[in-house]
C-alpha cells in the first residue's frame, strides 16, 4: 500500500470511472515496457509538433510558468475560487544563506506577488503582437499549469500540460466558417498522429479485443451546443457528450458560455475574456477503454471589443476586469486578432498509447487512496514518491 494513509477509502473513485474489468487488458502498458512507453510519448510530440509547425504556420515559443497577479493576463477558468490560480509571494531580496538563520524575512518594496500559470490563452495574444507576426503566422508552447480546482481521475490531473497555440487572423476571419476550417486542421493532425503511432507499435492493440479495431473518425461531426442540448434533453452535460461521441465517434461543440436558446445554462462556464462565446468550441471523442467522453482540446476565435463588453457584463465582471491592463489593451483595439486553443498533451498521449488513465503518461498527484484504486484495476501510475504496493 502507498505512504503512509493505509486506513483511506480505497474507493476514491467510482467505478465507471475506470475502464471496465473487460476492456483492462487493452490497456498496452501491459504489452509496453515503461521505458519503450516513454519513447512512444516522444514520438507523439515530435508529430504533433511538426505538424503544427507545419500545417498551422506555427514558431515554438518558449513558455512562462507563472505570471504577476493582478494583471488579468492568468485564465481564471470557470471564475470560481476553487479553481483560482495557486498563488506565492517572491520576496525578491537577498536572504542570509545557512542553517542558522532563523530571522524573517523583511517585507520589501520589490515582493512580487505572483500565480501559477492556468493556461496561456490570453497571453499568446499578446505576443503575436510583440512578435509582429502576420495574419497566418503564430506560435505555440509546450506549457504546464496547475489546476488546483481538480479532482484526479482517469483523465484529470492537477497538472495540465498542452499545447497551447494562436494565430494571427484578420477581423474578416472572425466566423464560425473559419473556425471549422482550423478545427478540421487540428483534427487531421489528430487522426494522422494516431495512424502513425499504431503502425509504429502495433503492440499498443491487444490482438482481437473488441478495442483493437476502434479508430478516430477520418471526419469530425460538428454540432452546436443547442443542437446537442435538443438532440439528448433527458441528460445531464456529461452524459449528453458521451451519448453523442458514442454516435459520432468525434465532435466539436460550437458556442460554450452562453446559456442556450431554450433558457438552460451554458454548456460549459468560460472565461468571459478571451474566446468569443459563439466561436469557441470543444474537441471531445469517444475513449474506447473507458466507454466514455475523452475531451482532447478547447479552442475558440478571441473576443474582439464588442464581444468581450457583452460576455463581462453577462457576467457582471465588467467594472472588475476594466483595470487590468490586458483587458484595456482588448477594449482599446491593442491586440491582434486572433484564433487560438489548447491540445492537451496527456489526453492525447492517454487516448493515442490506449492507456487506462491519464497518470500513465504523466506525473501528477495522486491521493494514496487513487494509487491503490488505480493499481487494483491495472493501472501503471507514474510516481512522484515512494511507492509500496509494487507499482513503483
Amino acid at each position: 500500500m502507498p505512504g503512509n494513509h493505509n486506513n483511506m477509502n480505497n474507493k476514491y473513485m467510482q467505478e465507471d470511472k475506470l475502464p471496465p474489468e473487460q476492456n483492462r487488458d487493452a490497456n498496452s502498458t501491459h504489452r509496453l515496457s515503461r521505458l519503450q512507453l516513454q519513447v512512444a510519448m516522444t514520438d507523439i510530440k515530435r508529430f504533433v509538433e511538426s505538424r503544427l509547425e507545419k500545417d498551422l504556420n506555427l514558431v515554438k515559443h518558449t513558455s512562462p510558468i507563472a505570471f504577476l497577479s493582478g494583471t488579468g493576463v492568468n485564465d481564471e477558468l470557470d471564475g470560481t475560487e476553487s479553481k483560482s490560480a495557486v498563488r506565492f509571494t517572491v520576496p525578491n531580496q537577498d536572504i542570509p544563506r545557512g542553517l542558522q538563520v532563523k530571522e524573517p524575512v523583511p517585507k520589501s518594496s520589490y515582493e512580487l506577488k505572483c500565480e501559477v500559470v492556468q493556461s496561456l490563452a490570453k497571453w499568446k495574444r499578446m505576443m503575436l503582437s510583440r512578435l509582429g507576426c502576420d495574419i497566418g503566422q503564430g506560435i505555440y508552447c509546450d506549457s504546464t499549469s496547475i489546476r488546483k480546482g481538480y479532482k484526479g481521475d482517469t483523465t484529470h490531473s492537477v497538472v495540465a500540460d498542452q499545447w497551447d497555440f494562436e494565430v494571427r487572423i484578420s477581423e474578416e476571419q472572425r466566423t464560425v466558417e473559419q473556425l471549422r476550417q482550423y478545427v478540421k486542421i487540428i483534427w487531421k493532425i489528430i487522426v494522422d498522429a494516431q495512424d502513425y503511432i499504431i503502425e509504429k507499435y502495433p503492440q499498443i492493440l491487444l490482438e482481437g479485443h473488441p478495442t483493437s479495431t476502434w479508430r478516430l473518425p477520418k471526419d469530425i461531426t460538428f454540432l452546436t451546443a443547442d443542437d446537442l442540448h435538443e438532440t439528448f434533453p433527458n441528460m445531464d452535460v456529461h452524459e449528453r457528450e458521451t451519448a453523442a461521441v458514442r454516435k459520432f465517434g468525434a465532435i466539436f461543440i460550437i458556442g460554450m458560455g452562453w446559456p442556450l436558446k431554450d433558457g438552460s445554462p451554458a454548456e460549459e462556464v468560460r472565461s468571459p475574456s478571451y474566446d468569443d462565446w459563439k466561436l469557441n468550441g470543444d474537441i471531445i471523442v469517444y475513449n474506447p477503454l473507458i466507454e466514455y467522453r475523452h475531451e482532447l482540446s478547447s479552442m475558440g476565435i478571441r473576443v474582439n471589443k464588442e464581444s468581450l463588453v457583452k460576455q463581462l457584463e453577462h457576467r457582471h465582471y465588467l467594472d472588475k476586469e476594466k483595470q487590468f491592463d490586458y483587458v484595456k489593451a482588448i477594449l482599446n483595439e491593442q491586440l491582434p486578432f486572433s484564433y487560438g486553443g489548447g491540445l492537451g498533451i496527456s489526453r492525447l498521449l492517454m487516448l493515442l498509447l490506449r492507456t487506462g488513465h491519464i497518470g500513465e503518461v504523466q506525473v501528477g498527484v495522486w491521493h494514496d487512496a487513487h494509487f491503490n484504486q488505480a493499481f487494483e484495476a491495472g493501472i501503471d501510475l507514474i510516481p512522484d514518491r515512494i511507492i509500496y504496493n509494487g507499482a513503483a
